[in-house]
Formats: C-alpha cells, sequence, structure tokens
C-alpha cells in the first residue's frame, strides 16, 4: 500500500504542475489575437460613449493582459510579441466565424484562469493595465 503512495502523489503533483502551466509564448499570442477581435466591437462602442460596453469589455481585457503577462514572464518583449499576434491574427482571419467563437471563448477562460492563479502583484499589475487601457478608449470618444 505504501508503495503506491510513492507513486501517486507524485503523479498528482505532476498533472496539478502540468494543468497550471503557463502558455507558451505562440499560445498566449493566439489568445490575445482571439481576445482582440472579440474586444474591438465593445471598443468601438466604449469610443462613442457607451459606458455599459466597459462591463463587457473588461474581462476580455483582463484575460488578454493576463497572456500578456504570463508571456512577459517568459521572457518575450514587445517586438517578437507583436510578431507573434500578427502571425495569430493571419491564421485566424482564415477561420470560419463559428470556429472563431470557439477559440474565443477557450481563451477567453484559460486567461480568466491565469488572472485567478496570479499572485496578489501579478493581478495588481495586470488588473491596472486592463484599467488603463479602458480609460484611453474613453479618452478617445
Amino acid at each position: 500500500m505504501r508503495w503506491l503512495s510513492l507513486f501517486v502523489t507524485p503523479m498528482c503533483a505532476l498533472m496539478v504542475g502540468t494543468a497550471r502551466a503557463d502558455p507558451t509564448p505562440k499560445q498566449a499570442a493566439y489568445c490575445v489575437a482571439a481576445l482582440k477581435s472579440r474586444a474591438e466591437p465593445l471598443a468601438e462602442r466604449v469610443r462613442r460613449g457607451d459606458n455599459a460596453a466597459e462591463t463587457q469589455l473588461f474581462p476580455i481585457v483582463t484575460a488578454s493582459f493576463a497572456f500578456v503577462g504570463s508571456a512577459y514572464k517568459q521572457g518575450v518583449r514587445k517586438p517578437e510579441a507583436d510578431t507573434l499576434v500578427e502571425q495569430a491574427q493571419a491564421a485566424q482571419a482564415k477561420l470560419p466565424r463559428s470556429e472563431l467563437g470557439k477559440v474565443q471563448d477557450g481563451c477567453q477562460a484559460q486567461g480568466t484562469q491565469i488572472y485567478a492563479n496570479a499572485n496578489f502583484f501579478e493581478q495588481q499589475f495586470v488588473g491596472h493595465a486592463a484599467r488603463n487601457r479602458i480609460a484611453k478608449l474613453r479618452k478617445t470618444s
């Protein structure tokens, strides 16, 4: 019986570690691109002064910035990140609308989970970035 616990405990730890693993920079960029396309119609409404759109936009922007933070922690910086997002946007432009919707749903859920698993300081940074982005949109109206 003891040998079983010696095997099961490390396997459980390995599975938990895998489930909580950050996405690769390429995966993060793919989700940033997907969430950016989901956010754009709402961002346009915010630019036109629709305050109700902010409530819908905030979780999308927060999930997106969670992916940005994940890639940043892995050493990805702006020029490389921009290239990865552009490649992802080009790939997603070929997807049927229904498939893109599924990608966006999955990315938003994953980004929300990344944010939930982040430490206090990471959450503060991501939340601040999301609020600043929305405030910038408001100023362009």
